[in-house]
């Protein structure tokens, strides 16, 4: 069962030279010249702040446009924005070739959790594929802590203090964020400690399969939570939301536990939600 990071943890702010961490960034862009600064002030500084060896890696889709009937989400990519990262290693790819490398009919069977055609199915399958080779890239450096994060969210809070208490750490973590869990795990960043938990986390592409054969209808919080389920999970406070392509960001609800229903509400970039007070997260 997941616990809450405990807070207030002093960071020592000390560059240990023998600490290797990497960034790995995946799936498409979106509106990458809003978020990056949040990126780079919340996620990259922190990394530099104590590790001496830092590298940045991603995998993305050669896409010039998105359209997403469940979120209403239209509009035009620019496939080069992915630039503006300047990461050490990329690989880009057309969208569609990797439904052929997952058992999609066989998972398909299980039936649609979404209900829109598998349209979410299939871009769940693009993201993992996308994170799984993006985190290939990442493993040939083999560091010692790996941040995933989606390049299309807005950062809101510094990833300092849960990345010095993984640098101190004597065992391995995997840190999820504690809102938006919807009976699994939050899949939209993570930060782990130990080649085991990046596997884990950053292939489970390859278990999709296993996860439908038993039953299951994919679905990402829930799959990633038995994805993890040999790891040691720990939940954080760390906020982040999610910016379409025309440059409006989701009305996030970051009240750790499930997550909120209803329609996604679009505001201006930087609006965070009042949060309800704490409760005990069950997951």
């Amino acid at each position: 069962m997941a616990t809450a990071l405990a807070t207030g943890i002093a960071g020592k702010g000390r560059v240990r030279a023998d600490l290797r961490i990497a960034l790995v960034f995946f799936g498409i862009t979106r509106a990458l010249r809003l978020t990056l600064p949040s990126i780079t002030a919340n996620l990259v500084a922190p990394a530099r702040a104590i590790a001496r060896e830092v590298r940045l890696y991603g995998h993305f889709f050669r896409q010039t446009g998105i359209s997403n009937p469940r979120s209403g989400e239209e509009g035009a990519l620019d496939p080069e924005e992915y630039r503006l990262l300047q990461l050490d290693q990329v690989e880009l790819e057309e969208p569609g070739a990797c439904l052929d490398l997952y058992p999609i009919a066989e998972m398909q069977a299980r039936g649609d959790i979404w209900r829109d055609d598998f349209a979410s199915f299939r871009n769940l399958v693009h993201q993992l594929h996308s994170l799984k080779r993006a985190t290939l890239l990442a493993e040939g450096f083999r560091p010692d802590i790996v941040v995933f994060a989606r390049p299309d969210l807005l950062y809101h809070d510094s990833a300092a203090e849960p990345l010095d208490m993984l640098a101190r750490a004597h065992r391995s973590f995997v840190l999820v964020p504690d809102w938006s869990q919807w009976f699994g795990h939050n899949d939209r960043f993570a930060l782990v400690k130990g080649a085991e938990g990046v596997s884990a986390y950053g292939r489970r592409a390859d278990r999709m399969g296993e996860y439908c054969a038993r039953g299951k209808r994919l679905h990402s919080e829930r799959f990633l939570k038995f994805a993890l389920g040999r790891q040691r999970v720990r939940t954080m406070h760390l906020r982040a939301s999610r910016v379409r392509a025309n440059g409006l960001q989701v009305l996030e609800d970051f009240t750790p536990g499930r997550g909120s229903v209803g329609q996604r509400e679009l505001v201006p970039l930087g609006t965070i939600r009042p949060e309800a007070p704490a409760m005990a997260c069950g997951a």
